[in-house]
């Protein structure tokens, strides 16, 4: 992004906030500000903005000040309302991690078409993480300044190592006491191996389960295989048990898109809100760690991936239209972003990068990682990201020498291609995942494939806004206390 010299607009009644834009048409462009706020101008107001001609009381002066693009020396709020919104979206940065993840196992009974680890045959116990290693690993947790933590187990299949779980959990809890922190926990789990012993330890301490379900019997078996054919009966018997003990709300599922499934967006759809999901997470395939080996079988270009999004964020639509709430998790997490002041608290979307400093890894083997990522690269032989064990202090693992060389590559303003990029506020510079793909964590980001999703997904995200039906839905979507907020703002953009 190039700006002018100060002297250029000192003889101005107004002075520019930073902001960057993207032409739509011939004569109309989307500004995005800093701070995330964002409005559509023709060719005509924005050559006026920049050179210092809008008349100050016009209805194009009031919007662009009221959403802190520009401000004035006789009227400073806007610079002030920049300020505070700006604190507000980098909050984050004052938290330390909060999401902590304990890889429990590698054992599992599934052998997925885009697994990123080596699974391991459930008879093995050499892959398990023992306890003397989970519990330094909660002493670790602990030590973060978060006051909000979110406790995620992993594996493998972590149901297949119920036992650590259970110590974990009642370790929090009991140091918990003292500490005061607010504490989440959830499983990611296939639910093929839960039984009501677990469900109930489950519900007493109010555990959340993640679960994958890529669609119909078909597609599932396909994509998640285990030696019996039989994935798919097995996962759907371990979501109708699970729902009889616990809240819906507290089962969440998600689709790993795979090349089988681009023909399927309503078919995948239609099995979740059969299966009574009201969320589901189109989630791509990430193609690091061992998932490198399976590329050609299972993976596709961002370009199919993207006509495939499009249909299925469409179908979702409609099916919301029809009475039935579903929503898409790239899709709220877009929309949070672009309608909404707060901090994103999803890891992948911050700048700087939340790698390190929004999560944690505590692998079964004792070793610390900054992300998921970064621990499956060991799969691949790659062993340079992890940032020490779960006997190091909490500050030397924040102050390695590795995440000082990963933070120096996390800032999305100072990365080239997205330094001047319109959708910059509301994207993350991930470093591991570009130096996973590319060798590279620096790179040109407007070339990888991370980058043409994420300017898809905003592209079409405000292509859709433009419809007030589809404002609705969307608002549905959103917590309800900011929903009228919202549609103020877009009345008003």
């Amino acid at each position: 992004m190039r700006v002018n010299p100060p002297h250029t607009f000192s003889a101005l009644s107004y002075q520019l906030l930073p902001f960057r834009f993207e032409r739509i048409n011939d004569d109309l462009f989307l500004l995005v500000n800093e701070v995330g706020e964002n409005c559509y101008l023709n060719f005509e107001d924005l050559n006026d903005l920049i050179d210092g001609r809008l008349v100050t009381s016009g209805k194009v002066f009031q919007k662009l000040e009221s959403k802190s693009f520009i401000y004035s020396e006789n009227n400073n709020f806007s610079l002030r309302a920049f300020s505070a919104k700006y604190k507000a979206r980098k909050s984050f940065l004052f938290d330390g991690p909060a999401l902590h993840i304990f890889v429990l196992t590698l054992k599992c009974e599934n052998s997925c078409e885009y697994c990123q680890v080596t699974r391991r045959s459930p008879d093995t116990v050499t892959y398990d993480m023992p306890l003397s290693i989970a519990k330094q690993a909660v002493l670790r947790m602990f030590e973060s300044p978060a006051k909000n933590l979110t406790v995620e187990f992993q594996g493998g299949e972590p149901l297949l190592a119920f036992e650590t779980l259970r110590y974990i959990v009642e370790l929090c809890i009991e140091l918990n006491e003292t500490q005061q922190k607010n504490l989440q926990f959830v499983v990611a789990t296939s639910l093929q191996n839960i039984d009501m012993e677990m469900l109930n330890f489950f519900h007493i301490h109010n555990i959340h389960i993640s679960t994958s379900v890529d669609g119909p019997k078909w597609l599932h078996q396909l994509n998640r295989p285990n030696s019996c054919s039989n994935s798919y009966e097995k996962t759907i018997c371990g979501l109708e048990m699970a729902r009889s003990v616990l809240e819906n709300d507290r089962i969440a599922g998600m689709t790993t898109i795979t090349r089988s499934s681009l023909s399927e967006p309503k078919a995948i759809i239609d099995e979740y809100v059969r299966l009574g999901f009201h969320s589901i997470f189109l989630r791509p395939l990430n193609m690091y760690g061992f998932a490198v080996k399976k590329e050609n079988k299972v993976g596709y270009s961002s370009d199919e991936f993207n006509k495939f999004y499009e249909q299925a964020l469409k179908y979702i639509i409609k099916v919301n239209q029809q009475g039935y709430r579903l929503d898409e998790v790239n899709a709220v997490l877009a929309l949070n972003n672009i309608l909404t002041p707060r901090a994103t608290g999803y890891v992948d979307m911050r700048s700087p990068c939340g790698d390190g400093t929004g999560v944690l890894v505590y692998n079964y083997d004792g070793k610390v990682y900054p992300s998921d990522e970064s621990r499956m690269l060991v799969e691949m032989g790659d062993k340079s990201l992890a940032l020490g064990s779960v006997n190091d202090p909490y500050q030397e693992l924040i102050s390695s020498s590795v995440l000082n060389t990963i933070l120096q590559a996390g800032i999305a303003e100072a990365l080239p291609g997205c330094s001047d990029c319109a959708y910059l506020p509301y994207c993350g510079a991930n470093p591991i995942q570009n130096y996973s793909r590319y060798g590279d964590m620096i790179g040109h980001r407007a070339f990888s494939a991370f980058c043409a999703k994420q300017k898809f997904l905003y592209r079409y995200i405000f292509k859709l806004l433009d419809d007030k039906s589809h404002r609705a839905v969307f608002n549905s979507w959103l917590p309800h206390s900011i929903c009228q907020t919202t549609e103020e703002a877009l009345t008003n953009g």
